[in-house]
């Protein structure tokens, strides 16, 4: 038998070990690879591979998790607030209370006086002249997520240590450094110093024995360390490996023209001149990713086998997401926010993306800031005792959002009677505390909960005194008493309700819709400024056509103006009303569910799909009408210009006047003009569904009232009429403000901002009606003579 030339019966052999044998075969083969597989050692890898030796530059998981973190601070507005010193110490106590109570006191106590100006606000502006705000609070936070720990270095003018247990400190600079370059230096049980190991053109500071009071040194719980943080990357450390790993084959993998290696076999050992040969075909045949594989010629019976992926290959791309979600929890940040999420809509969280993102601020970010806000409190407190500096977090425009969506939320709870002050508690709003805020109050009336109306005084009008007080206490104290009078009450006839301000009532629906006429003014705008370009691009036309300065003798076409040859109104009309479709859609819908909240309606509002198609054909043609007005101011001013005599550049001058002009007025009386006739259609629509039986007319209270609408609220705002009965106003029929289905003139309608409010009719008797108006109270009047 022969191994590698050597026989092992011959008798030269004999006397000798296996391994002696082998160990002699290996040193007269010439491969080191065979070598070792035949005295089964492991192959010397000289190059050692890729290896991950720092995770934040090649992990691209640990880098896209700490600069989310990193710019997540650092967009946070810090700011310095003066509060007095007796409750800065109580107010830095409570910064990381829990209690909404404690959060909604240190809002508005931070928020009373906040410094604009001064050294301490320039500090933290520019900590140091090669460091800015923004690279700063990075830096913090990246030592932090890498290190668990950070170190803040005062300085002052000459960049030398300030020692913050001095009298009175000067700290002109601030600097943060690399973790990995200080030294605990402890001496028995106490932290004598810390050892600063700075380098030529690597670090902004030489090297040097620090205090502990010249160092301000924040670190994560350690349970193996007392004095210095935990790394998270002990903990990511494993999972970046294994990532990394999979990373560099799939990198590889590619490189090799997505192959995975071939496997060369022979019958007979090939010789060192032929491997090298074999070798060198194989590279050839792959040079390069992107480059046709190429043919091999093989000899002496070797052939090419190739290995096939096995399960844990094939799942390796599953295995990465693993890893990736690992990494991710570690550093306690979304994956959402670096976009690896299958449904953004989803927030990958099993809630709304904005959602995610609240929550992310309120932990993480919130907990972050807080450890930070404490690290620099002494170098804050140098500045002055009643100052103190913390990070603006409410004022980001997602917690913005989240505040408008408490208060939205609240403004329901009120409507139920819940009393502020529970919904300050429940909602964190910060508001703060009044005496009435311990007091529910019912929608509508605002009448207090769970108390009877005041009693009513008597005929006689006189006060009790002497036995007629004491019995009143007596009967006040009294269950079965205070029941009596109050079901006496209920039997009374109503006391006459006083009506709120008329003017206040209507400039809150006003408010309201405010916004839409503000959408629909630039609707109209848009408009029109789309088709003053096309008519001044006719307009050169034709003067390019004719080839004159004078548009005095010309004649056109057909008779036709020269205002029909450059503007259309019917194209106008048509891309208004396209224009304006989805606005008048959208008013629907707001308008409805404006009314369903004003009556105490919980069901949601959606206007009948037929209904809105029947109203947007309906409101189609009266748009269409608008075109016919910019024609023919169009067609007076240029009439004039002709008839003048003008040039070309004259008359350009005058269609550009009419639209501008146009754009002022005509733009925010179509705005006002739809938004009233959606507006009140929809509460029309709203009113019947809800299953109200009454309406009432509120007009106008601006500088310009018509004084027959004045009339007609005088008239329906005491004595509602039923649903379908039409107003009755200047002679003629609407069912409602801007109603033109009856034929109302325009007179009636263009620019009205009248309002239609919902009734109810609460009790009737022989003389006397009672309503209840919905946002006006409740309206008792004598029945009409027949």
């Amino acid at each position: 038998m022969k191994i590698a030339g050597t026989n092992i019966d011959d008798p030269a052999t004999s006397g000798r070990s296996f391994d002696e044998i082998m160990a002699s075969v290996s040193k007269s083969v010439a491969s080191p690879d065979v070598a070792a597989f035949l005295t089964g050692t492991d192959i010397d890898d000289q190059q050692q591979g890729t290896k991950l030796v720092n995770p934040y530059a090649q992990s691209a998981w640990i880098f896209t998790a700490v600069s989310i973190l990193a710019s997540s601070i650092a967009q946070i507005p810090f700011r310095i607030s003066r509060i007095g010193s007796d409750k800065a110490k109580r107010i830095r106590a409570l910064r990381s209370s829990a209690d909404p109570k404690h959060r909604a006191l240190c809002r508005r106590a931070l928020g009373n006086d906040i410094v604009d100006s001064g050294d301490v606000v320039e500090l933290f502006n520019r900590p140091h002249p090669t460091m800015d705000r923004q690279l700063f609070w990075e830096m913090v936070v990246t030592w932090n997520a890498l290190r668990g720990e950070f170190f803040i270095l005062p300085l002052d003018g000459d960049d030398q240590p300030v020692d913050l247990s001095d009298r009175k400190p000067r700290i002109k600079r601030m600097l943060t450094l690399d973790t990995t370059l200080f030294w605990h230096m402890v001496q028995g049980y106490t932290l004598e110093a810390w050892r600063y190991t700075g380098s030529p053109l690597l670090t902004p500071l030489p090297s040097e024995m620090l205090l502990p009071t010249e160092v301000v040194h924040s670190r994560t719980p350690n349970p193996y360390l007392y004095w210095r943080g935990l790394s998270p990357l002990i903990v990511a450390g494993t999972p970046a490996q294994t990532d990394f790993a999979g990373e560099q084959f799939q990198k590889g993998l590619w490189v090799n023209n997505a192959d995975t290696g071939v496997i060369v076999t022979t019958d007979q050992q090939a010789t060192p001149t032929q491997r090298v040969e074999i070798l060198a075909a194989l590279r050839e045949r792959k040079r390069k990713a992107g480059t046709a594989d190429r043919p091999l010629f093989l000899w002496g019976g070797a052939k090419v086998e190739k290995p096939q992926l096995s399960m844990m290959d094939m799942q390796f791309l599953e295995t990465r997401k693993f890893l990736r979600q690992e990494i991710f929890s570690i550093f306690r940040v979304p994956e959402s926010f670096a976009g690896f999420t299958a449904d953004l809509n989803d927030g990958g969280a099993g809630g709304s993306l904005d959602s995610v993102k609240i929550s992310f601020i309120e932990s993480t970010i919130g907990s972050l800031c807080a450890a930070i806000e404490a690290a620099v409190a002494p170098i804050v407190g140098t500045f002055g005792d009643d100052l103190i500096g913390w990070f603006d977090v409410d004022s980001l425009p997602i917690m913005q959002a989240a505040r408008r969506a408490r208060w939205e939320t609240g403004s329901k709870m009120f409507a139920m009677g819940v009393p502020v002050g529970d919904i300050n508690t429940s909602l964190d709003l910060g508001l703060p505390d009044q005496p009435w805020y311990k007091k529910g109050y019912l929608p509508f009336n605002l009448q207090v909960a769970g108390e009877p109306p005041e009693p009513l005084p008597s005929e006689g009008g006189d006060a009790a005194t002497g036995d007629d007080k004491d019995q009143a206490d007596e009967e006040k104290g009294s269950p079965f008493s205070r029941a009596l009078g109050f079901l006496r009450l209920l039997s009374a006839p109503p006391a006459e309700v006083r009506k709120p301000d008329a003017t206040a009532l209507w400039k809150k629906h006003v408010a309201a819709r405010k916004s839409s006429v503000k959408l629909f003014q630039g609707k109209v705008s848009k408009v029109l400024l789309k088709f003053r370009g096309k008519t001044l691009a006719k307009l050169d036309e034709v003067h390019l056509q004719k080839g004159a300065t004078s548009y005095k003798d010309w004649e056109f076409a057909g008779k036709r103006s020269l205002t029909d040859i450059i503007f259309s109104a019917n194209e106008f009309g048509d891309a208004l009303a396209t224009e304006l479709n989805v606005p008048l859609r959208t008013v629907l819908q707001q308008a409805g569910e404006e009314l369903n909240a004003e009556v105490g309606v919980d069901d949601p509002w959606e206007y009948p799909p037929q209904a809105v198609l029947e109203f947007l054909a309906a409101r189609k043609q009266k748009i269409m009408g608008t075109g016919g007005t910019v024609r023919d101011q169009l067609n007076t001013s240029l009439m004039e210009g002709v008839e003048a005599g003008e040039t070309h550049a004259q008359l350009v001058d005058r269609v550009k006047a009419v639209f501008n002009s146009l754009g002022d007025y005509e733009a925010r009386r179509v705005a006002m003009t739809e938004v009233n006739i959606a507006y009140n259609t929809a509460r029309q629509a709203a009113i019947k569904k809800a299953g109200i039986e009454f309406k009432a007319w509120l007009s106008s209270h601006g500088p310009h009232v018509r004084p027959a609408h004045a009339e007609a609220e005088a008239m329906y705002i005491d004595d509602p009429i039923p649903i379908d009965d039409p107003f009755e106003v200047m002679g003629e029929q609407l069912m409602f403000p801007g109603d033109d289905s009856l034929g109302a003139s325009l007179e009636n309608i263009i620019n009205c901002q009248c309002i239609q409010l919902a009734a109810q009719k609460k009790s009737e008797d022989e003389k006397s009606v009672t309503y209840l108006v919905f946002g006006v109270g409740e309206m008792k009047f004598l029945k009409k003579a027949a």
